[in-house]
């Protein structure tokens, strides 16, 4: 402080403090001792009050925080699109992935999820919060029944949870289908324990922890904020807490939170009560020491000074008052002295502070961190107002495809890269009156009014903005999307539209679709194939499935001498139904197994019935990337054959490129596994799945089938003549049979047989027959079956 500043300073404060120096009385000094005394017995009951007050309105805060906390991220994750298409796959390894990943994002010590049959499909619990290193584990309920049911007791569970002898706050949320349908649940849990206590501790310089008290009285302290708790202590705290007799010498506070497995969960706190008040204690000693020491001058001079420091805080009080209301314009001023001056200065500064903060989280309400985009706040409050004015809303909810598989692959950074670059291309496109990103990796494109003539053209536009290659790096990714539209209808609202739009969305992506207009009839179709999981058991377990088989024809010889079973539902109301239908819901809901051993078990009987009747046929059957992962199914299989006596080269195992995409070393073990055994292989719909030429290298298989997509225009399509004759030439080299599948004419088996194709099946051929229909096709039609078995 410069000299001229000191003597500015010192000359104002001076002469206000010897205005007021032969004012007051030496009589004050008697006064202040009185006031003194009584102020400080009036502050030590205070103290002691707001001591458990505040102890009390810590706990509740801090309790209440973590609850709304794990309520609120829990609903966030049930919502989450990614999750629940996981969820419903039944993809275990990815889901508990994406489960994990939710849970780091609150860094919550639990996470699980329920199936809507009480299974425990995801139980992810910390080893130990505190270490940063630590490891998240399986629950030791992983797979198992969860311990609630959901008609009565799961819709009551308190927060509390018990797991290995450690109490959880938890909170759950429902998952929901597209029909607003519950198909799980899916909870975060923080733990009670000491990280808990010495918060509290922190926050009061109160003693916590937590106890819990069974039906006998017996206690057990769970967590506290005490190293080694002192035994005195804690007597005195269970007397408290168990019988409710306190110790004057302590103060203590308890609450019961909830019961756990009979017993009641306890928070208590306590300090000694001579802690608390020592600080009073001394300060009266210093204050007593003070006032008799002191001369009346001392006294006059705090007088002033607390007065002529109350007089601005008054005014600050007002002003305070005054810009709680949302007045952030105005100008602070209390007063020409330097320090207050500069006091104002900083309020002002307060006020433009809160402006900017208020306006960041405004913006951050209602748009995405990551691309900056809209988000559903955003879309709400645009959409809304736009329906409310009648306009002709038309919806687009766009779905980045492979988006999970790029962040397995390639890591997370470039998974954002690629939404980023979507979001990008999508914001840069001309007329679209609203780019959102709703989750993940789904965006919404919203329109005040899109005419149905001007749909084409605005997907091939939109088509042509994703198709040009990124880069990132030196990485090349091709970016795909899927759309499903709505379009607004009377009485629909933002919910309707963006409902129907996902529902649009799910049936381009199961019908492989690039995009899909909805209509009422996909609805229709949806709640049939939900009807159809409630059916799919009592068909396995029941007479209402059957196989089918399609003959393998050599080409060469005209003969027959294989053929493939294929599974059909003779549902009781809808009629015969196609794999295509009830495959995928026997995969999503955990039956292909099942299924499996079903068609292969009637596969063995009616190879044994065909051998009584003298027709020797090798069947083949179809396997997926579950019975793949299942040791125990790949252990059946070798079961059964020895169990009918029957001989495994007799069966053909048919695999898609895709089930050894998903785990190729394990599928690898497992086919050479069944190789070893006598069973023949065939790498089935080949050309449309993920594999690689080094996959196909290591695959143990005999047999190679050209999916029919390649083979129905083969004779029109240069490029499909082209792949064809380079896949034949490549299993020959490869020493692998080839099998063309979708055989519709004669002159396409010509152009098969000239390229040395070992086998044709199809249409041309015959079309999946009834076993007694196959019969007499074979006896009729030409053909003959090889003299040895197969």
């Amino acid at each position: 402080m410069g000299s001229r500043t000191l003597w500015s300073f010192m000359n104002r404060l001076q002469t206000q403090i010897f205005t007021f120096f032969v004012v007051l009385l030496l009589a004050i000094q008697a006064v202040s001792f009185w006031m003194t005394y009584n102020g400080n017995q009036l502050l030590q009951s205070q103290r002691l009050d707001n001591q458990m007050s505040v102890a009390r309105l810590v706990f509740q805060s801090e309790y209440e925080n973590r609850n709304y906390y794990l309520s609120a991220f829990a609903d966030t994750a049930a919502k989450d699109f990614g999750l629940k298409d996981i969820f419903i796959d039944g993809d275990e390894r990815s889901f508990l992935v994406a489960l994990n990943n939710h849970r780091k994002r609150i860094k919550a010590d639990m996470a699980i999820a329920v199936s809507a049959e009480g299974m425990v499909i995801g139980q992810l619990v910390l080893e130990d919060r505190v270490d940063p290193d630590a490891r998240v584990q399986l629950g030791s309920e992983q797979n198992q029944m969860f311990r609630y049911q959901f008609d009565t007791e799961f819709q009551t569970i308190n927060t509390l949870y018990r797991l290995n002898d450690r109490v959880y706050q938890i909170r759950f949320a429902p998952l929901t289908s597209g029909v607003d349908a519950i198909i799980g649940w899916v909870g975060f849990g923080y733990l009670i324990d000491n990280t808990l206590a010495d918060t509290l501790h922190q926050l009061t310089s109160l003693h916590a922890g937590f106890l819990l008290i069974d039906e006998s009285d017996n206690a057990l302290v769970i967590a506290s904020s005490e190293t080694a708790t002192d035994v005195k202590n804690l007597d005195v705290v269970l007397n408290y807490v168990q019988q409710d007799i306190a110790d004057l010498d302590f103060i203590l506070w308890k609450e019961a939170i909830g019961t756990v497995d009979s017993q009641t969960l306890y928070a208590y706190m306590y300090v000694k009560r001579a802690d608390v008040l020592q600080t009073l204690e001394d300060q009266w000693g210093q204050q007593l020491s003070l006032i008799l020491l002191m001369l009346p001058l001392s006294l006059i001079v705090a007088f002033y000074i607390a007065r002529s420091v109350t007089r601005p805080i008054n005014i600050l009080v007002g002003q305070a008052q005054y810009i709680a209301k949302g007045n952030y314009e105005s100008q602070v001023s209390i007063g020409n002295s330097i320090e207050m001056q500069r006091l104002a200065n900083e309020f002002t500064a307060m006020q433009k502070a809160i402006v900017s903060r208020e306006q960041k989280i405004t913006h951050q309400a209602s748009h995405d961190p990551l691309t900056n985009l809209s988000n559903r706040n955003g879309l709400e409050q645009t959409v809304i107002p736009w329906i409310t004015q009648q306009y002709q809303v038309v919806i687009f909810l766009i779905n980045v495809r492979r988006i999970t598989d790029v962040n397995v692959t390639l890591g997370h950074i470039v998974g954002d890269e690629v939404i980023r670059e979507v979001g990008r291309r999508l914001s840069d496109m001309a007329d679209i009156d609203l780019v959102c990103r709703l989750s993940g990796d789904e965006y919404v494109l919203a329109f005040r009014s899109l005419p149905n003539n001007k749909l084409p053209a605005f997907l091939e536009r939109l088509n042509a903005t994703m198709d040009p290659e990124y880069r990132y790096q030196d990485i090349a990714l091709h970016l795909q999307i899927t759309v499903g539209i709505s379009s607004m209808t009377p009485g629909a609202d933002l919910i309707t539209l963006l409902r129907q739009a996902d529902t649009a969305l799910h049936h381009a992506k199961s019908n492989k679709l690039p995009y899909q207009v909805y209509d009422i009839q996909i609805d229709k179709n949806t709640v049939g194939g939900f009807q159809l999981l409630n059916d799919l058991k009592t068909a396995i377990d029941g007479q209402q499935l059957v196989l089918f088989y399609q003959p393998k024809m050599t080409i060469e010889t005209n003969t027959v001498d294989q053929v493939e079973a294929l599974v059909r539902w003779k549902h009781p109301v809808r009629g015969l139904i196609g794999p295509d239908i009830f495959i995928p819901i026997a995969e999503k809901t955990g039956q292909i197994n099942a299924l499996s051993r079903w068609v292969f078990t009637e596969a063995i009987d009616q190879y044994l019935r065909w051998k009584k009747q003298g027709i020797t046929l090798g069947i083949a059957v179809n396997l997926s990337a579950e019975n793949l992962a299942n040791q125990e199914f790949t252990q059946w299989i070798l079961d059964m054959t020895i169990q009918h006596d029957v001989p495994p080269s007799a069966f053909t195992l048919e695999i898609t490129e895709d089930a050894v995409v998903a785990d190729p070393e394990a599928a690898i073990e497992v086919l050479c596994r069944w190789k070893l055994h006598g069973f023949r292989l065939s790498i089935d719909d080949y050309g449309t799945g993920y594999s690689s030429l080094v996959q196909l290298k290591q695959l143990p298989v005999d047999e190679l089938k050209i999916d029919k997509s390649f083979i129905l225009q083969l004779l029109h399509h240069a490029d499909d003549q082209i792949i064809v004759e380079s896949t034949i030439l490549l299993a020959h080299n490869l020493g692998l049979t080839v099998v063309a599948e979708g055989i519709e004419n004669g002159e396409t088996l010509d152009w098969l047989r000239r390229r040395a194709c070992e086998k044709a099946q199809g249409f041309f051929v015959s079309r999946p027959v009834p076993a007694d229909a196959l019969e007499q096709w074979l006896a009729s039609g030409g053909y003959v079956t090889a003299s040895s078995e197969t």
